[in-house]
């Protein structure tokens, strides 16, 4: 199969299909003369005869599968897809290759009946409206146990906690960094090189912040999270309006950190508001303290915990406002490693603030519709379990009446499932000791 087509000299006028089916179907029902059709539809008398007399098959070579068998394999495929586990392009061209070997059909062209690369890059280009090539995101096994029935339990909470409270007194809160490295760019350079290379200082350290946002999109300020044992006021300086600092010994946030910000962000965020507020965020019980569950009772404060392991369906920061968030930080960190940055082996905490500052003023353009989007595909503002069920692997449906059609076999499918979510009875053993 040639990589790229040459076309011969002769080329056959190319007729919409469409037409020439209207056509054929005013010559059946009326009474013009087929001449008389090729005139009103400028399409040669040849062709409508040929079309109308015997089954045409498509110019050019023929397919080695047939629009339904090729239909068949994309369905199988996408319930694989959907099972967490996607297929690969080397994988389609052994399923072709198992399903011609079961009917007992040998492909001159195809070596041991394996298509070759080309013949995958024909498949998708005839079927790019039903199957595509993507990069695939790694998600963690613990994340794919997240089922049907705990996303219902969470929502039918849910819709009982949110019930009659407005959109600007629920908060969605999520901890994240960023990070010294503005990632990898496309460059000019000369052609045929292989590994071009921009000096330019990186590291693998973060800074850990806390941000947060209201369902009516309401963008919070932010709280930072440094790694040190002390505060220093040039580490607070010309930040964003309302930001707050603090420091650990980890970097990351503890009980005192969360607490602090749920006093001097949250707290602060909802004073003035009537009626009940709502905190929705990951389960950080274990950094509430006894001081704060009661101040949050005075003041008619909720805290509503995510499922586990599910903040890639179930939180709104997480879903829609971190990437373009990241991807602003990247190109305002570039920008500072290319000027006053370029001598400096990583980011002074004393320039961190200003570098949030043009953060901030980078992305608010933008904030409030990503955080609505967030919001509405988390299913929580409007209220809508489905925008989170659809994205689990759905119910299998099948036809009993076309094997075309049928799913999936059952093996395979029980197969997929144990895969995703695993064998509860397999457990692992501990050591013990005998005395």
């Amino acid at each position: 199969m040639p990589r790229t087509y040459k076309p011969r000299a002769r080329q056959y006028k190319k007729y919409d299909e469409e037409t020439i089916n209207i056509a054929l179907r005013e010559y059946e029902t009326s009474n013009c003369s087929l001449t008389d059709i090729s005139a009103k539809y400028n399409i040669s008398k040849s062709v409508l005869h040929r079309q109308n007399t015997r089954f045409m098959k498509k110019q050019g070579g023929q397919t080695v599968l047939t629009d339904e068998e090729e239909a068949y394999i994309i369905e199988n495929i996408n319930y694989c897809s959907e099972w967490g586990y996607p297929l690969d392009t080397y994988d389609l061209r052994i399923l072709v290759k198992g399903y011609l070997d079961s009917i007992g059909v040998n492909i001159k062209k195809f070596k041991d009946n394996l298509p070759d690369p080309d013949y995958v890059k024909s498949f998708l280009k005839r079927n790019q409206d039903k199957i595509s090539l993507r990069i695939s995101q790694n998600i963690k096994r613990s994340r794919a146990t997240v089922s049907r029935e705990v996303v219902e339990e969470y929502f039918t909470h849910l819709e009982k906690s949110i019930a009659g409270v407005p959109l600007s007194n629920i908060i969605n809160y999520d901890e994240t960094n960023l990070s010294d490295d503005p990632g990898r760019r496309k460059v000019l350079t000369k052609r045929g090189a292989k590994y071009p290379e921009r000096v330019m200082n990186h590291s693998k350290a973060s800074i850990s912040l806390m941000m947060a946002a209201s369902a009516d999109g309401v963008l919070l300020p932010c709280y930072v999270v440094y790694k040190a044992k002390h505060l220093y006021e040039s580490w607070i300086e010309q930040g964003p309006k309302g930001c707050r600092y603090n420091c650990t010994s980890s970097g990351w946030f503890d009980s005192n950190t969360f607490e602090d910000w749920v006093r001097t962000i949250a707290l602060s965020y909802f004073n003035g508001k009537d009626g009940k507020k709502i905190l929705i965020g990951d389960n950080l019980s274990s950094h509430l303290s006894l001081d704060l569950i009661r101040e949050r009772k005075e003041k008619n404060v909720h805290f509503i915990f995510l499922p586990p392991n599910s903040t890639h369906l179930t939180q709104p920061l997480d879903v829609a406002f971190f990437r373009p968030t990241k991807g602003a930080w990247r190109d305002t960190l570039f920008l500072w490693k290319k000027t006053e940055g370029r001598i400096l082996p990583t980011i002074p905490k004393s320039v961190f603030p200003s570098l949030l500052k043009k953060l901030i003023s980078r992305i608010e353009g933008q904030a409030m519709s990503n955080i609505l989007a967030g919001f509405m595909k988390t299913g929580i503002s409007p209220l809508n379990k489905k925008k989170v069920l659809e994205r689990l692997p759905g119910n299998i449906v099948r036809d009993e009446e076309n094997f075309r059609k049928d799913a999936i076999d059952d093996t395979v499918i029980a197969m997929l499932k144990e895969m995703r979510y695993g064998n509860n009875n397999n457990k692992l053993s501990y050591r013990r000791r005998k005395n």
